[in-house]
């Protein structure tokens, strides 16, 4: 890995380079950083990190409600159609009334 005092030296040799191979675009260049300054760089924002708490409660959310749509749609029983006698169920069977 190269030293930063390396690469600015060898980016000055580059620069000293083009001046003498072609003046024009050298004056050009120039003309452009005066126009526009070259500015600090901003620091890069660091990414926020959610909170662990609040991602497993929405994740916890999110199951839940699944369950309570699966539960209802399991639980339905469906109408019979029109016309059919429906036969009685084990648990209408056990039903007895008192006197």
């Amino acid at each position: 890995m190269s030293h930063p005092a390396d690469d600015e030296r060898i980016l000055a040799d580059m620069e000293r380079g083009l001046t003498h191979d072609d003046p024009a675009l050298s004056a050009t260049m120039d003309t452009l950083n005066q126009q526009f300054p070259r500015q600090p760089e901003r620091p890069v924002k660091a990414r926020s990190r959610r909170d662990p708490r609040l991602v497993t409660a929405v994740i916890l959310t999110v199951i839940a409600v699944l369950a309570l749509i699966l539960t209802a749609a399991l639980n339905t029983t469906p109408a019979p159609p029109d016309g059919e006698i429906t036969r009685p169920t084990a648990h209408s069977a056990m039903v007895t009334t008192h006197q």
